[in-house]
């Protein structure tokens, strides 16, 4: 299952790399199957396969970004979201996973300073500071509606498809 998922996850990817639309929609699908082999496979084995579709992403899928918004936010994601979950009152738990999605941060600081040339750090610079802030919380609130979705599609896998494949599997 896990090789299966992580191989699936990579055809995903690929996918996001071709199709605009996508690029963001790829990695967290690619997401909810390392999530789907935490749940089957337990915690060992979904980090195992966070690391090959994290490798082979990088690889292979042409679109570096959509590789390395897996890479550095979406992939481990659901692994580490159950430690947040314990963290009470809500309000805090909900700044814990803002500072995860920090991550994403890093990301492109990272592609700045990697990418030679002044094309990017000169569009960064004639970019109004309030759409850059816009855009981050923006982000933000996407990222919280990812986390949710990807909360309630973990219920729903536990709930309708698990009991489904256990039964298919012979379990």
């Amino acid at each position: 299952y896990c090789g299966m998922a992580a191989a699936l996850s990579i055809a995903f990817m690929l996918l996001g790399a071709v199709i605009p639309i996508f690029m963001y929609i790829a990695p967290a699908i690619a997401s909810f199957l390392v999530a789907t082999v935490c749940v089957e496979c337990g915690k060992t084995l979904a980090w195992t396969a966070y690391g090959a579709v994290s490798l082979l992403s990088l690889l292979f899928v042409p679109d570096k970004e959509v590789a390395l918004t897996f890479v550095f936010l979406l992939g481990y994601y659901p692994l580490v979201k159950p430690k947040f979950e314990h963290i009470r009152p809500a309000l805090l738990r909900g700044l814990c996973k803002l500072l995860c999605n920090g991550s994403i941060l890093l990301l492109y600081g990272l592609v700045l300073l990697l990418i030679p040339g002044g094309s990017i750090s000169q569009e960064m610079r004639t970019t109004a500071l309030a759409v850059s802030l816009t855009t981050l919380a923006m982000g933000n609130v996407a990222f919280l509606l990812y986390d949710r979705a990807l909360h309630n599609m973990l219920q729903a896998y536990r709930i309708l498809w698990q009991p489904r494949l256990h039964k298919m599997l012979g379990r």
